[in-house]
């Protein structure tokens, strides 16, 4: 006993020495990081283990979705009872959502395939679908958790069965891709709460890029400004039918992507996680907001230009069409390049956390 409780006490202070902040790739790691934040602590590793169900599972059938995970056995008598308990209001919290929940049993000599499925089922309650018992090879199992999570855990075969293992109590945000993206205290509701924010942010965040509409939307802006320069063209060769033809083109399709745009805000995002979020910092942060700005900002503004421009043409007056056409023209392509250009900002260049 008095060797198990030291055992504890040494990986206490192994997880509060590895609180220090990190980065993507880091050991260390930060506890209860936002649910939007960008930080990421490296990969969480490969493994081959056995499910309950008896079939093998690699960290290749957790791709592309993501998970929490959490270290605990069934004969524990200490801190794996809530960890289970947080584990299952977490499953609740995530039902809407395609996360997975994994707990991975430290003690896998004893918890075969047969008692943990007895154990998912009869204290746990999870959904064999959505939540993952794992076991297998214990130097194995010991080794992925302190390699890949960084998080401690010991063997004392002195100790007590209800004692036998000493291991943390956090529990890890992975996301689709495989990356670790956060640590959290699973035996509280609020610290269990948090996580599973973070996890239904990367669950919105993976929706976000499965749907069509980011993509399409950034399509029908760069076809606009295709035509706004197709028409441009038109009209100082002289063309005036192709310039209006291409010109009502554009609007056509300016109009086709304010649907789409308000369809996706309004209906798609608040069933997806909410909206994506722009992960850089400093100055690639300040020059995607100024790029925002000038786009929100200006199709705000250029719309009723738009309208009044084509309603001039459409009446002959001329020189009134053309005066307005100059300020108008630029601004509009500017929207129009502008939109494309954040929709790379967030699925290009820097994809969504």
């Amino acid at each position: 006993m008095v060797r198990a409780l030291a055992i504890l006490a040494l990986l206490g202070c192994a997880v509060a020495c590895d609180s220090s902040p990190g980065s993507g790739g880091s050991t260390g790691f930060v506890r209860n990081p936002a649910a939007d934040s960008p930080l990421e602590f490296g990969p969480a590793g490969e493994f081959r283990l056995t499910e309950r169900s008896g079939r093998e599972v690699t960290q290749e059938d957790l791709l592309g979705r993501p998970w929490l995970a959490g270290c605990i056995f069934t004969r524990c008598g200490t801190i794996c009872p809530a960890l289970t308990t947080q584990m299952r209001w977490a499953q609740e919290r995530l039902r809407d959502t395609d996360a997975r929940l994994v707990s991975i049993s430290v003690d896998p000599e004893h918890d075969t395939p047969e008692i943990l499925g007895e154990y998912a089922r009869e204290f746990a309650g999870a959904d064999p679908d959505r939540w993952w018992f794992l076991t297998g090879e214990e130097a194995r199992i010991h080794a992925w958790i302190r390699d890949s999570f960084h998080l401690a855990v010991a063997k004392d075969p002195a100790a007590p069965p209800a004692m036998l293992v000493a291991h943390s109590s956090l529990l890890v945000a992975v996301d689709g891709e495989g990356r670790i993206r956060g640590y959290y205290e699973g035996t509280t509701r609020e610290g269990t709460a948090r996580a599973v924010a973070r996890v239904r942010h990367l669950a919105g965040a993976a929706a976000h890029r499965a749907t069509f509409h980011p993509t399409l939307n950034a399509a029908l802006n760069g076809l606009s400004a295709v035509l706004l320069l197709c028409g441009l063209l038109a009209i100082r060769w002289g063309r005036r039918c192709l310039h209006a033809g291409l010109m009502r083109a554009a609007l056509v399709t300016s109009i086709v992507f304010l649907v789409s745009y308000l369809h996706y805000h309004f209906v798609v995002l608040p069933d997806s996680g909410g909206p994506v979020h722009f992960v850089g910092e400093g100055a690639a942060r300040a020059a995607y907001l100024v790029l925002l700005v000038i786009h929100v900002i200006g199709a705000l503004v250029n719309l009723p230009m738009v309208l009044r421009t084509l309603w001039l043409a459409r009446a002959e007056r001329w020189e009134e069409h053309k005066r307005l056409a100059r300020l108008t023209f630029p601004l509009w392509l500017a929207v129009s390049v502008t939109g494309v250009a954040v929709y790379f900002a967030l699925y290009g260049l820097t994809p969504p956390s």
